[in-house]
């Protein structure tokens, strides 16, 4: 949601790890200072943060990985009490001003929406699966960052966003009456496991989607 002030980046998409591998990669040709935070569960302090040299390895961290944080400006300085994983060098960059949240697509139960990993040789209980829709996005208030801040957040998370574009194609997906829903992006690998088994697609409520 955008709030009165605020700029706003936000792309809904489905993806498996190597489409986040992808899209780490072209990002971080077109980016090579890219690093990305873990974000881990519960209140913060309770558990470690680090920053990573890759996406798969911030989600990789800790337990389940379901999110991960790429700081604006790309190559910024971390805030305090976020420690460098191995082999990480310390950012020189100014400091943090705005954060893309990417929060990891994935499987769920239909009847109690319980989370499954990406573990292949997972089975559900009885009844159906769902791949829930995962999210790219970004806010700041240019009041808040200031005006030179403010372009080059928004020239970095323009640019950011056009690289998931080109690691992705749209999702071309109706939902039960045939009503089309469009402005989502789909991973390569994503497209191909849900047209070979046929599972289901959805976005928060309990709306859901197929191929077209």
């Amino acid at each position: 949601m955008a709030y009165a002030g605020s700029r706003t980046v936000n792309v809904g998409m489905w993806l498996l790890p190597d489409d986040e591998d992808a899209f780490d990669l072209a990002l971080r040709m077109a980016f090579p200072a890219t690093a990305w935070q873990c974000g881990q569960p519960g209140a913060p302090g309770l558990h470690p943060i680090h920053l990573h040299e890759s996406l798969a390895t911030a989600m990789r961290c800790g337990s389940r990985g379901v999110q991960a944080f790429l700081h604006l400006p790309i190559g910024a300085r971390p805030p305090d009490g976020v420690t460098l994983a191995d082999g990480v060098t310390v950012p020189d960059g100014p400091p943090v001003a705005a954060a893309f949240e990417l929060w990891r697509s994935c499987r769920r139960h239909e009847l109690d929406n319980t989370y499954c990993d990406h573990d292949p040789g997972y089975r559900h209980a009885a009844g159906g699966a769902y791949f829930d829709v995962g999210w790219l996005d970004v806010r700041w208030f240019e009041d808040e960052v200031g005006a030179d801040t403010h372009q080059l957040l928004l020239q970095q998370a323009r640019a950011i966003r056009s690289v998931l574009v080109a690691a992705t194609r749209p999702a071309r997906i109706k939902n039960q009456f045939g009503k089309p829903l469009t402005g989502y992006r789909i991973g390569h690998a994503a497209l191909t496991m849900v047209s070979t088994t046929g599972i289901r697609l959805g976005r928060p409520g309990t709306e859901r989607f197929t191929l077209t």
